[in-house]
């Protein structure tokens, strides 16, 4: 019973609670307002209205920092709670499966253009931010090492998928896809998918395979051993590396949307910025691949306006909504829902980090949902728990029993069976085999395996074959003969805390900590400076310049003898290079080259690469660099070029 004066003060309490939020609504209302009126007053004045909404900005930022002072109780609370809460294996061994096998993917899909890249000239290397003290001094940057890496990523990743030897395969992907996919980064531009490093050193420091993997079958029948069947269960170790995670991707989106506000400020959002961003997207795309949207959003200006502002509040939200269990949900769906659009108008995918997005959801609740809707009754699983071989297979079994649909006991566990009413069965016969049970129907020998099959998903693609024949016949026979000549073997002596091996919670916690705030604190700072170049750590993306009507690109022709240009095909060099990369290579050759003679030398270097993929060009003398202005508006293309001025020319 509440006292009436602990009423008051809850009543109270809460008075100051929804007042501290009424005038934080008022202030926020204020600052549209504010913003309204800078496009009012300003309406000619860019330079001006930057500074005003640097200003607005600002003033939101010191709002949420008084917020937070105000609730600083709460916010400790949900902080401490953030990083001390538990989570169950399986939603790290999930994020496993996904993460490496997204870098097997992604390298299958660039093996031979990693080999290519490294057959370019080494006069167009230009190493970005963080690994020029690496590549190619130290590490050899050539086809064979490029090739012979790359064959053992994808073993590496592949047995990090499936969780064999997993804290090494997790290691080795690490380090060799600091090489691999670092190759094609040493060519003008950098291409981010830095995330799958981050995530993957992460889980090399977690104790992501207790379960669905291989690793996770040797340490059962370990347990097994010992008389334990039960897989690890709900632990702080498998929540703190999602932890870090999902801070990281936090990191990945703040900084695009802090450098969008501050660097041109509301214009971003409330100008034809956005369309503009979409048009340059459009050439390209539709340069390389021919591709255009089925929704054209810049003939809405009030739609790619909405679109702008979201994007914004999104990217500066991201990272404060994942310390809640309920606002997570929303960042995770708001994040696929914001890059799916992006692919549908932009035809950009960012595929290897919408994957990762496995690591924001509770796979646990989800299989024990799908589970309980798939298999209305329990089905009872009999073993003999004196025998070691049951024993293991036991363990095995629940190491990959995601559905939870299955309930083991042991034949000589009397008040077990009385418990789930077992009693019917024959005791003499629960010895002799397994038994699995629905209800009052029971099946033994290889049959039980068959039926319990149905049940975990892992046996799925082999389960129609259980019924073939001959494997059923085959199968009966290898049963029997095992389950005739297993031998009683009692649980051993349990093994002391102290002397346990592979089980270390503080170690992991500790060495996971460390790592994962170095990771944080080093793309933070790269944040703050906007520094994209970088390899393996980066700001990522932002867009944040305002574009126009028109964009530069770099055109290279070549003459022959008499000036007249030779025909080829430029597109298929861009093609396998990329269109950004390509002219992020140019501009560097262009604009950062020390001196003529090194300029000449990467352009020269350029041609040559460039005419691998044209044939028939030994006919030109020289080459043309030209700096070509394009309209990207869709319907203006027909004018192109705008513009066009000779900015080199190369005798060769």
């Amino acid at each position: 019973m509440v006292s009436n004066g602990s009423f008051q003060k809850q009543t109270e309490k809460s008075y100051k609670d929804y007042k501290t939020l009424f005038v934080h609504a008022l202030f926020a209302i204020v600052w549209a307002i504010a913003i309204w009126l800078m496009y009012v007053l300003f309406p000619n004045q860019q330079a001006t209205r930057i500074q005003v909404s640097r200003i607005i900005f600002i003033s939101i930022g010191i709002q949420v920092l008084v917020l937070g002072i105000q609730k600083r109780h709460y916010v400790r609370k949900i902080v401490r709670e953030f990083f001390t809460g538990k989570t169950y294996p399986v939603n790290l061994a999930i994020f496993r499966i996904f993460l490496f096998g997204t870098i097997f993917l992604q390298v299958n899909q660039i093996f031979s253009k990693v080999v290519w890249f490294s057959q370019l000239p080494k006069e167009l290397i230009i190493p970005p931010f963080g690994a020029k003290w690496v590549f190619p001094g130290l590490i050899p940057i050539n086809a064979t090492l490029a090739q012979t890496a790359s064959w053992l990523l994808l073993i590496c990743s592949f047995t990090a998928m499936i969780g064999l030897f997993t804290r090494t395969s997790a290691w080795l992907t690490v380090i060799l896809s600091f090489y691999v996919m670092g190759i094609p980064q040493f060519y003008g531009k950098v291409n981010h998918d830095h995330h799958l490093l981050w995530f993957a050193a992460i889980l090399a420091l977690s104790r992501c395979a207790d379960v669905l993997s291989l690793d996770a079958i040797f340490m059962a029948w370990k347990r097994a051993d010992r008389g334990q069947i039960e897989p690890p269960g709900i632990s702080r170790i498998y929540a703190l590396p999602l932890r870090f995670v999902w801070l990281l991707f936090g990191v990945i989106y703040f900084f695009p949307g802090l450098h969008k506000v501050w660097k041109p400020g509301f214009d971003w959002a409330f100008t034809d910025n956005l369309k503009y961003q979409i048009y340059s997207i459009w050439l390209e795309r539709n340069e390389i691949q021919g591709w255009m949207p089925l929704l054209r959003i810049d003939q809405y200006p009030i739609l790619y306006h909405l679109s702008a502002i979201g994007s914004i509040c999104f990217e500066l939200s991201f990272i404060f909504l994942v310390f809640l269990p309920a606002t997570r949900y929303i960042a995770a769906f708001g994040g696929l829902l914001l890059h799916n659009m992006i692919a549908a108008v932009m035809y950009i995918q960012f595929l290897s980090l919408q994957r990762c997005y496995v690591a924001f959801f509770d796979w646990n609740a989800i299989f024990h949902w799908i589970g309980y809707r798939l298999f209305a009754n329990d089905m009872y699983v009999v073993y003999d728990g004196n025998c070691q071989l049951c024993r293991r297979t036991i363990a095995t079994l629940k190491v990959f029993d995601i559905f939870g649909r299955l309930t083991f006991v042991n034949a000589l566990d009397e008040q077990a069976l009385t418990s789930h009413n077992l009693l019917w069965l024959d005791s003499q016969a629960l010895l002799a085999d397994m038994h699995a049970v629905l209800q009052r129907k029971s099946w033994k020998g290889f049959q039980a395996y068959r039926v319990l099959a149905v049940r975990i998903p892992i046996f799925w693609l082999i389960l129609p074959l259980l019924y073939v024949w001959p494997i059923p016949e085959i199968g009966k026979n290898i049963y029997r003969r095992v389950a005739d000549s297993r031998t009683c073997s009692l649980p051993q002596a349990e093994i002391p805390e102290t002397t346990k091996r592979n089980y270390q919670p503080r170690t992991y916690s500790q060495a996971l900590t460390v790592i994962a705030s170095l990771l944080l604190i080093g793309n933070i700072l790269l944040g703050l400076v906007e520094k994209r170049g970088g390899w393996p750590l980066a700001c990522y993306p932002t867009f944040s310049e305002i574009l126009g009507p028109q964009v530069q690109t770099l055109e290279v022709v070549p003459v022959n003898a008499i000036g007249v240009p030779v025909s080829y095909k430029l597109l298929d060099f861009k093609k396998k290079m990329g269109s950004e990369r390509f002219k992020g290579l140019a501009a560097n050759i262009l604009h950062r080259s020390k001196n003529t003679i090194e300029k000449e030398q990467k352009l020269s270097a350029l041609w040559r690469a460039i005419s691998r993929s044209a044939p028939n060009i030994e006919q030109a003398k020289s080459v043309q660099f030209y700096n070509t202005t394009l309209w990207t508006d869709p319907e203006k293309r027909s004018e192109n070029p705008a513009n066009r001025s000779l900015i080199y020319q190369l005798k060769l």
